[in-house]
């Protein structure tokens, strides 16, 4: 069963974490205490190659809260290089944006507004919908 981008299981009878709708638990969760027969107190379980869905023991590394959120943060801070569609000059955008942007079905990037207005032939930039 899924939550998110987590993985949820049936908690054995003996569980001593969280259960959700009084029968569930988080895969990873469940696989570290499995091996280690200890679930974190103000530490968190981190998948070290980001797959939230591969729980293997391998994967899996204790680290603290303090230390797990500023690991996110720096991930979510990379950026991505694109190309502008319309001056070939290379620039940066934040993931998130990207995805927002191509999910609304755009397929070109522009480094600016003005760039974006001089590929579609007009002398200022407006704020348009994406279709």
């Amino acid at each position: 069963m899924k939550n998110g981008e987590y993985e949820l299981i049936l908690a054995p009878q003996n569980w001593p974490g969280k259960k959700y709708r009084n029968k569930y638990c988080y895969e990873h969760i469940y696989v570290w205490w499995k091996h280690t027969g200890e679930l974190p107190k103000e530490k968190c379980i981190h998948h070290k190659n980001g797959n939230k869905r591969d729980n293997r023991f391998e994967n899996l590394e204790i680290i603290l809260n303090t230390d797990h959120i500023k690991l996110h943060s720096k991930l979510r801070s990379s950026t991505i290089k694109l190309i502008c569609a319309y001056c070939h000059n290379i620039f940066e955008k934040q993931p998130c944006e990207v995805r927002s942007s191509k999910k609304k079905g755009q397929i070109d990037f522009y480094c600016n507004r003005s760039c974006m207005a001089k590929h579609f032939g007009r002398g200022r930039a407006k704020i348009t919908k994406v279709i």
